[in-house]
């Protein structure tokens, strides 16, 4: 029954591919010489007989050589690991290319365990050993289109001083599966000194476990594919191709470095599958340890999902250089949702990275869900990253989402500084990731990156209102963006989405060297500076930004400055809340022209709300001609103010005055005015409204604004904002009311 079970299995393998009924044959392997007797006697006949009244290898080749149609080669039930050890001694050398469909079916060996579910339970019971040959001898070489449909099953291929398996020259959708490339039965190195398996100028190859047609789960198993002097698999100008559920770089238990010598796969051409998933199931490949990295693929619509890099299959990490993953063309996807992810550890490099510094931009690839550094056992933590997370070393328009990374920890080699995400180009989109800290059952803990998000380029976009980036326990900068046009928009920084405390190590959320910047609706907390804008000018949009507390008013205080500001100009700064932080509110350096501040609010921080030139408040000067940030505009004056707590809604009526002569300051000013608590001075807890027609300098002026119902009293401030954008520091506060209960403490809502 076990014989007919193995037979029955090997009859399904040859059904897949099957077209030439009429002239099919089987031959059966019965002996493992190769020598000047081996050669089929008759080829075309349709019988495999070498002259020593045997079947070999070589025969059975040369005989389904001579024959149209799919032939069957299988294998004597007493073959228990046996090897077929190739020779130049005898002249025989290399075995001959297969030019015509031929199914080789380790399988069908009774000592072949069938049943298995992983590879290491699963050795072949049959090994080609070509290391006694010289020159650019392969192991099995198909060639031609003749040769395409071919089915290599559970054989064993060593030693060859060139390829292991090799299809060329047409030779298509081979299905290649459950062999040991470059293994022994045992586990042993035996490697082949080029690649172990190459396709060139071939494609549509399956190459490891193949997917049912309903598409609903996967059958077979894949190969172990490692210790070659090359790469695992090449595949060059080679387009269609799936690989599912191999080992590379790695050993049949799937815990030992049997790294390639170049990468585990190296691809030029497009539309390939590297792993595959289903909503049950999925059939990633495992790869590590390869000399130059896990996968290097030139091409376009290209597909990697949930392959695993750098861990072995049964656990346990295994050190890799350079880079994970390295893309270089357009449209490719590096993972997707669910099972799909790709899971990438201990590589020296990058864990993936698109294009090349100096050579071509990689643009428009979707970068998704996938997991970069691990926690290993979590918690107590035993960490393993990569030498940086994600590197788009030149590319435009690609989408980063929704990715994890951690513990990127910086390289001098490849000369990479540790980010989690670090961007060089234009258009790109980098939502939904989490950076730098996992969570646990007690709230998140820091494992950091050097700097979350780095961005050097035009255009590009970090984060939206329904995919905010989580950035937060990394030893530097949280987000970093340089360039025109880039927007930071609705990320969490330094706390979680459930506004989580998890501080970056320095500055937040950072926007520099550049113009038409976008700063909007980011929550900002526990970083030693909440932003800082550097060398920003013509910036419209620093809009809603919660910096140093949440959207509940509750306390994430910044370290430092709230808002600080470098060597910028013609901005606007609106409609933040700035609170809660050790520094000052809003400040900027000498460098500063043009900065439109109004309509934020701040309170409790431990410095001023505002402070142009980093040297406390500024005094008003007589007619305003002192000169510096801002052109140190003269803050208003107020004299009066006025509660009607009768009227609905109650109001304010504020006598005020602007000391800044016409030459001073552009007419007409806006004044915007703030309440404020009884022991915030400097401070604007609450925008009020603004007089937009302050156009006499100098000149006493009263205006009248709602208040709000059921608050005795308070302090008024407010700035000053001309048509040149300067805006003052907060005006001195004047008490109205009766303010001495504290009001609001948590805010004024």
């Amino acid at each position: 029954m076990k014989t007919n079970c193995k037979l029955a299995i090997a009859a399904a393998l040859s059904a897949l591919l099957f077209t030439g009924a009429a002239n099919a044959a089987t031959f059966t392997i019965s002996t493992t010489a190769d020598d000047a007797f081996a050669h089929d006697t008759n080829p075309g006949n349709g019988i495999c007989i070498d002259a020593g009244g045997a079947c070999s290898l070589r025969a059975a080749i040369e005989e389904a050589n001579a024959r149209a149609g799919i032939d069957t080669i299988l294998f004597s039930n007493t073959f228990v690991n046996a090897t077929v050890t190739l020779s130049a001694a005898t002249n025989e050398g290399p075995l001959p290319p297969i030019t015509d469909k031929v199914n080789i079916l380790g399988i069908s060996i009774d000592a072949y365990n069938s049943n298995a579910t992983l590879l290491r339970d699963a050795p072949p019971q049959f090994f080609i050993n070509g290391s006694n040959l010289t020159g650019n001898a392969s192991g099995l070489i198909f060639s031609g289109a003749g040769a395409s449909s071919s089915i290599i099953s559970a054989i064993g291929i060593i030693g060859f001083p060139s390829h292991g398996i090799l299809a060329a020259f047409g030779a298509d959708n081979l299905i290649i599966e459950r062999n040991y490339i470059g293994n022994r039965a045992n586990g042993s190195a035996a490697g082949n000194g080029g690649h172990g398996v190459y396709a060139a100028s071939s494609g549509g190859h399956r190459i490891g476990k193949v997917r049912n047609g309903g598409n609903t789960a996967f059958t077979g198993l894949g190969n172990v594919l490692s210790s070659n002097g090359l790469s695992g698999v090449r595949l060059e100008s080679s387009n269609g191709n799936d690989m599912r559920g191999n080992l590379i770089g790695i050993s049949p238990t799937g815990t030992s470095d049997r790294g390639n010598g170049a990468y585990g796969i190296q691809i030029s051409g497009t539309d390939n599958d590297i792993g595959d998933y289903l909503a049950a199931s999925s059939a990633g490949n495992y790869i590590t340890g390869n000399n130059l990295g896990g996968i290097f693929s030139v091409g376009n619509s290209n597909r990697f999902y949930a392959n695993t890099l750098g861990i072995g299959e049964t656990g346990g990490f295994i050190t890799s250089e350079l880079d994970g993953i390295v893309i270089i063309g357009n449209t490719n996807f590096i993972g997707n949702s669910g099972l799909g992810r790709n899971k990438i550890v201990e590589h020296a490099g990058s864990a993936i990275r698109l294009g090349a510094t100096a050579g071509t931009a990689a643009n428009s690839n979707f970068v998704l869900n996938n997991e970069i550094g691990s926690s290993g056992s979590q918690f107590p933590i035993l960490l393993s990253g990569n030498g940086a997370g994600i590197y788009v070393a030149k590319g435009n328009t690609n989408a980063i989402l929704n990715n994890v990374v951690i513990n990127s920890t910086g390289s001098s080699a490849p000369s990479l500084f540790g980010d989690g995400i670090d961007v060089r180009g234009d258009g790109n989109t980098i939502s939904g990731n989490q950076l730098g800290f996992v969570t646990s059952i007690s709230g998140p803990v820091a494992e950091p990156n050097n700097q979350g998000i780095h961005v050097v380029g035009n255009n590009n976009t970090i984060g939206s209102s329904d995919s905010r980036n989580q950035v937060g326990g990394n030893h530097g900068i949280g987000i970093g963006a340089s360039g025109n046009g880039n927007a930071a928009r609705f990320n969490y920084v330094g706390v979680t989405s459930a506004l989580d405390e998890v501080g970056n190590g320095t500055v937040g959320l950072q926007m520099s060297d550049g113009s038409g910047i976008g700063v909007e609706g980011n929550i900002v907390g526990k970083n030693l500076v909440g932003v800082l804008l550097a060398n920003v000018i013509d910036s419209p949009l620093i809009i809603g930004n919660y910096i140093g507390v949440k959207p509940s008013g509750g306390n994430i205080g910044n370290a430092g400055d709230g808002l600080r500001i470098i060597n910028s100009s013609n901005s606007d700064v609106q409609q933040n809340r700035i609170s809660y932080n050790g520094g000052n509110g809003i400040v900027t350096n000498e460098n500063v022209l043009g900065l439109a501040w109004f309509q934020n609010r701040m309170h409790s921080n431990g410095g001023i709300g505002i402070d142009l030139g980093f040297d406390g408040i500024t005094p008003n000067d007589a007619g305003d001609v002192d000169v510096g940030p801002n052109r140190l505009q003269n803050f208003p004056i107020i004299q009066q103010v006025i509660l009607d707590s009768v009227a609905f809604p109650p109001t304010l009526t504020i006598s005020y005055r602007v000391d800044s002569n016409a030459g001073a300051s552009v007419y007409p000013l806006f004044v915007d005015f703030y309440w404020s608590d009884m022991d915030e001075p400097a401070q604007g807890r609450f925008f009020l409204g603004t007089d937009f027609n302050y156009s006499t300098p100098n000149a006493l002026r009263t205006v009248t604004l709602n208040f709000v119902d059921g608050v005795p009293g308070g302090w008024l401030t407010a700035t000053a904002l001309d048509q040149d954008r300067n805006t003052s520091e907060l005006a001195a506060r004047f008490q109205f009311g009766n303010p001495f209960d504290r009001i609001f403490a948590n805010g004024f809502e």
